[in-house]
């Protein structure tokens, strides 16, 4: 009977305590959705610096209670606070830090979030390639998941991304994944959401066929999106519409309309729009109101200009906040100042307080010892960041560069009447800043793509007649070299039979004849007389160039030297030293190789080896 009892009581102490840890499991879920929801609010009230500062100590909580999704949620609203306050860094640096995090603890959900706010962190810093490279990534992950609207927003950011880079067939390209996507998840369901995906998908198809002249197929997609557009008749999709039908009727040759159209954008929103107003001055230069267009052109200048220079001084002064050496540095000389005094003050006292003040200014001095470590760690990743900035400064050029082609549009206009004032005020600008930047895209783009490991996509069906023409052509050697003139010093030779011109090579045709238009410059610039030689073989599934020259040559302890940056043999010639770096840098991007032949003797010999397939 008493066993019996006490069978019982164990039951029934089981059963409390089992009701207790549910009862507790399920308050831990209530509790984090609540300190979820206080992040969301903070977010939709735009309050980005409380947020910021709230979301540490929510990501301690749910940390602690192994709330992941929420803990990486609260994480991804904090970076993108970071990013809504202008400090990209900051925010690019916390989100490669969350993604480090989600790949140690092996979290798909932190894993996508992470390269979601990266690549919009990228897109913002006008950073396509590494921003594409990261959205995908998301979307892979999330593929089979069922957030129809955050994926399908992944897809109308890389379109963005490729439009922005004039890259309309891989925008074309993503327009077709993204159709599938929408037509697999939802076919044919008439939902506003889903809607509101068909209409920017279709004007993103628009952009890329506008993009590649196919304008036939453009007026297509718009007039699909048009239907879409007023059945959502929103100002925002119509907006977007109205647009892109100024963009297609600007490329179709029709500026009137494409004026309407602008007209019709600022209309609805009443708000400024860069891109708008750059089609409505090329609109109005086309209908010849110049002086309509040199005033929106101005007005572009300036709001540019004042833009550029307010980022490029947030950003410095981020760079400056984020790796303050220099403070910790001094904070470390003040400590062991103290601490110097204080020993020097103690040494009367009894040697058990000694050591305990000892023991105290060690620990404290560890400590700041460290910080440096990691400042000083910091610091290097800065002078990378402050890299890219430079780099950032070229893209971000290009607008104003665009406008100052404008400007000198405006200036040769026949119907152009300006008074003299402004007409050498706008020609000075034209002056002055074309100059600057140009030189500083040429040389920052340049030395960029030498260290680019980027591979170039080998997208072109050509034959070996045709990339021989085309790098001729590029190179200018047969201004150089006169065949057929008996006096001409140097003679130009191309050994290619029938059967090797007709073979067809996958390659990017551009990249592959301006590599080879390198070398035959080259071979120009050190031949003075005898014969520059081109030939081409095919061996198994490659395709190898030669040219052959009777020039100079090249020492053999420099066959490798002359590949590196700025490297000149005869610091008499003409030229920076980088076009054979670069010619390397390109061949082993498109998945060949480079190389000087030492056994051949009677001058320069290089081969440029080439994949067929």
């Amino acid at each position: 009977m008493i066993k019996r009892l006490l069978i019982v009581i164990a039951l029934l102490t089981w059963g409390f305590a089992l009701y207790a840890v549910r009862g507790g499991a399920a308050d831990v879920k209530q509790e984090s959705e609540a300190r979820w929801q206080k992040i969301v609010a903070l977010k939709n009230s735009s309050q980005t610096q409380q947020l910021a500062q709230e979301a540490n100590m929510q990501m301690e909580w749910f940390g602690s209670h192994n709330e992941w999704d929420n803990y990486y949620r609260t994480w991804q609203l904090k970076a993108n606070a970071l990013s809504a306050q202008g400090k990209l860094q900051t925010a690019l640096q916390e989100t490669q830090r969350m993604l480090s995090d989600a790949q140690e603890r092996d979290n798909k959900l932190g894993r996508a979030m992470a390269y979601k706010q990266i690549g919009v962190i990228y897109l913002n810093m006008k950073q396509t390639e590494p921003a594409v490279e990261a959205l995908k990534h998301y979307a892979e992950l999330m593929k089979d998941e069922d957030d129809f609207n955050s994926i399908s927003n992944i897809y109308y950011r890389i379109a963005k991304a490729y439009d922005y880079n004039k890259q309309y067939q891989q925008e074309l390209q993503e327009t077709n994944e993204w159709m599938h996507f929408l037509l697999t998840k939802v076919g044919k369901v008439k939902k506003p959401h889903v809607r509101e995906c068909y209409n920017a998908c279709y004007l993103a198809r628009a952009a890329a066929f506008i993009g590649l002249n196919k304008l036939h197929d453009a007026k297509m997609a718009l007039d699909t999106a048009n239907h879409h557009a007023h059945l959502i008749n929103t100002s925002l999709s119509l907006h977007h519409y109205y647009k892109m039908q100024a963009r297609y009727h600007m490329a179709a040759g029709d500026a009137a309309n494409a004026l309407l159209y602008t007209d019709s954008v600022k209309y609805i929103t009443n708000e400024k729009d860069d891109h708008n107003d750059e089609i409505r001055a090329q609109a109005l230069m086309q209908l010849g109101r110049g002086n309509d267009a040199a005033q929106i052109y101005q007005r572009l200048y300036q709001e540019k200009d004042s833009v550029f220079s307010h980022e490029a001084r947030q950003h410095l002064d981020e760079l400056n906040t984020i790796f303050q050496v220099d403070e910790l540095k001094e904070e470390q000389q003040h400590a062991k100042f103290f601490y110097t005094v204080l020993a020097s003050a103690t040494v009367v006292v009894a040697l058990l307080i000694l050591m305990l003040f000892g023991w105290r200014t060690a620990i404290r001095l560890k400590r700041i010892n460290e910080k440096l470590r990691i400042a000083n760690e910091k610091a290097e990743v800065s002078s990378k960041m402050k890299s890219e900035f430079i780099r950032n400064i070229s893209h971000e050029i290009r607008t104003p560069l665009n406008i100052v082609s404008g400007f000198t549009q405006v200036l040769t206009s026949p119907e152009m009447d300006l008074p003299k004032t402004e007409k050498k005020d706008i020609q000075e600008r034209v002056t002055e800043n074309t100059d600057r930047i140009t030189k500083l895209i040429d040389r920052m783009l340049m030395i960029s793509n030498i260290h680019s490991d980027a591979k170039i996509e080998r997208e072109d069906h050509t034959d070996i007649q045709t990339i021989v023409a085309q790098a001729i052509s590029y190179s200018g050697i047969e201004h150089h070299t006169r065949p057929t003139n008996k006096e001409a010093a140097v003679t130009l030779k191309v050994k290619i039979d029938a059967a090797t011109n007709a073979l067809t090579v996958l390659t990017h045709k551009l990249h592959t004849s301006r590599l080879l238009a390198q070398l035959l410059e080259n071979a120009a610039k050190f031949t003075q007389e005898g014969t520059i030689s081109l030939q081409a073989e095919a061996i198994d599934g490659l395709v190898r160039f030669i040219v052959e020259d009777t020039g100079i040559g090249i020492p053999a302890d420099e066959t490798e030297h002359i590949f590196d940056e700025f490297v000149q043999l005869n610091e008499f010639a003409d030229g920076t030293g980088i076009g054979l770096t670069v010619a390397r840098s390109v061949a082993q991007r498109l998945g060949g190789n480079l190389w000087v032949d030492t056994d051949y003797k009677q001058g320069a010999r290089f081969i440029f080896e080439l994949l067929r397939y």
